[in-house]
């Protein structure tokens, strides 16, 4: 009776004892993946939108006023009619500045890690970087965007412009964000904004829905500090920076050719 009491009583202590620390583990698991998405969302929404977004719109009026009168009806590359502003063309650039700036997020997630120097020294790489690698992407010699548009300096400096702003705020934004003490964090702001946010912008739950796997995985391994575990091989660092700079580099070639076969 009393071995058999005691067995019991063990298994009754044990079992909830597992059960608890799984639950609590997931729990865990599963803020951890919140908090990310929270910073993916807010961050990145908001940057693309208020750059990508908002600013290519302001961009182009400015374009065209400084332009002639006859651009007045002309397709643009991007497939918008120069001089006129609609609704629907507003918002289909606030979407895809939503998408950019989701995108932009992740992919200061990756470069972060490897930039060097003080923190103001990070912010205008990555800044000088994004302007021009996306300023390459951007700037093409054939079409109508930098042939019709006048002056041509402002059209190719607005649109090298714009990512570099893109590029040098993302991380401010992000780390105001993410910190434990930001106002967006606070109450119900902190589930309330990124509602709003993909109200707005519904069809950014796509890319969000793709960002959720990777974030899930890097969830299940939170204990791990996977820049320092990089950082501590050490060639891998200098290797990582040096696809950077080939990445820039390279963009700088093909914005450069672009320029001289515009102007």
């Amino acid at each position: 009776m009393g071995p058999a009491t005691n067995v019991s009583s063990l298994m009754a202590t044990t079992i909830p004892s597992s059960t608890s620390t799984s639950t609590d583990s997931f729990r865990q698991w599963r803020n951890c993946v919140l908090e990310r998405m929270r910073v993916l969302v807010v961050a990145g929404i908001t940057v693309g939108v208020l750059v990508a977004g908002i600013g290519s719109r302001l961009a182009m009026l400015l374009l065209r006023v400084t332009s002639s009168d006859r651009v007045i009806g002309l397709q643009s590359d991007d497939d918008f009619t120069i001089g006129r502003t609609t609704l629907a063309g507003s918002y289909n650039l606030v979407v895809l500045g939503a998408f950019v700036g989701i995108i932009g997020v992740g992919v200061y997630r990756l470069v972060g890690p490897w930039l060097i120097g003080p923190l103001w020294l990070r912010r205008l790489t990555l800044g000088v970087g994004a302007g021009i690698v996306a300023g390459s992407m951007l700037v093409h010699s054939d079409g109508v965007d930098f042939t019709v548009l006048k002056p041509t300096w402002l059209a190719i400096g607005l649109f090298v412009a714009l990512p570099a702003l893109f590029g040098a705020s993302i991380g401010w934004v992000v780390d105001a964000v993410q910190r434990p003490d930001s106002w967006t964090a606070r109450g119900r702001r902190k589930w309330v904004l990124p509602v709003i946010a993909v109200a707005v912008v519904p069809v950014a739950a796509i890319p969000l829905a793709f960002a959720l796997v990777p974030v899930g995985i890097w969830a299940m391994s939170r204990d791990v500090d996977f820049s320092a575990e990089i950082k501590s091989v050490r060639w891998l660092p200098n290797a990582g920076r040096a696809v950077w700079i080939l990445i820039v580099v390279l963009g700088l070639v093909s914005l450069l050719n672009d320029v001289t076969a515009i102007i």
